[in-house]
């Protein structure tokens, strides 16, 4: 019963998901979201199973999950197959701008098989829509119902709906699709270098390091610096809700506007442009070359 409901839902947001002409149209803030955890619902629509906040173990193909064997249900409790290797994550169904198809794992970029063809910053599905199709499944994806709590998939459901009414920041407002640069992005213009040197200072180097070297990434591949020069799409998103998983939480400061928050992180991913600053000394991948247009003029 409650499958079939979240399934009639689900096409009701299918309809409000529609493509629109300008991606920016929709931002009606009427919906109270103070109550949500929006950093959380962040990384939980980035990796759930890897979150501090997921109770229990998932591993795709392994472990967990209603059947446990590491797979999750369809809309109609049948086995959700992870053949394509989407692991179960919305991120993978929506890429890191949530766009879908339209965005960055779209096939004029990234190509991604797994890619839904629904932007979830258009349209005007709301929060109750949302919410009951991650949790019931359908129309492409599994039902997280069944692994994650109500608290925990109204998160997700908020985050979304934030950042489609302009209460969080969009990866377009960092950086651009391009199908010709490497991972097809490049960083806008417009940011205050000096600004995100500072910013890298009173924030990142706690961890990281004055020059970004303390830890290294993707089994010793980067430096923060490194990775921040070739992997800024997804970087983004890590510094505005932290990283799953880790003790890494949201790195942007509190009381900004999305405008602001957007401003604060090109600035910090434009500064990280700087391979002198931020070197990529330990790192087993090689460092972007002059003239990479990732960062364009920011490269140094």
């Amino acid at each position: 019963m409650m499958k079939k409901l979240h399934a009639l839902l689900a096409c009701s947001l299918l309809t409000a998901c529609a493509e629109i002409d300008d991606e920016m149209a929709n931002t009606d803030p009427s919906t109270d979201l103070s109550e949500y955890d929006l950093a959380r619902g962040g990384r939980l629509l980035d990796k759930w199973y890897a979150d501090s906040s997921f109770e229990g173990t998932f591993s795709p193909g392994s472990e967990g999950g209603p059947f446990a064997n590491g797979t999750l249900a369809d809309v109609d409790g049948a086995p959700f197959a992870n053949d394509e290797g989407h692991d179960y994550r919305l991120k993978n169904f929506f890429g890191w701008d949530l766009r879908g198809t339209e965005g960055i794992y779209g096939p004029d970029y990234a190509d991604k098989s797994y890619a839904l063809s629904i932007d979830l910053l258009a349209g005007s599905s709301s929060h109750a829509e949302l919410a009951a199709w991650f949790e019931g499944g359908g129309d492409g994806l599994p039902a997280y119902g069944d692994v994650l709590r109500t608290d925990q998939i109204d998160d997700m459901a908020a985050f979304v709906l934030a950042m489609r009414t302009g209460r969080l920041p969009r990866a377009s407002e960092i950086w651009a699709l391009s199908d010709t640069a490497p991972n097809n992005y490049t960083l806008l213009p417009g940011a205050d270098i000096e600004a995100g040197h500072a910013a890298f200072a009173s924030t990142c180097a706690l961890c990281h390091g004055a020059d970004g070297t303390v830890e290294l990434f993707d089994d010793g591949e980067y430096t923060l610096g490194s990775f921040a020069r070739q992997k800024a799409y997804e970087g983004w998103f890590k510094v505005l809700v932290g990283h799953p998983g880790s003790l890494m939480g949201p790195q942007v400061p509190d009381g900004l506007t999305a405008a602001e928050q957007a401003e604060w992180i090109l600035n910090v991913f434009a500064a990280l442009c700087d391979r002198e600053a931020y070197p990529a000394t330990g790192a087993s991948e090689e460092d972007v070359e002059d003239g990479d247009p990732r960062c364009g003029d920011y490269l140094r």
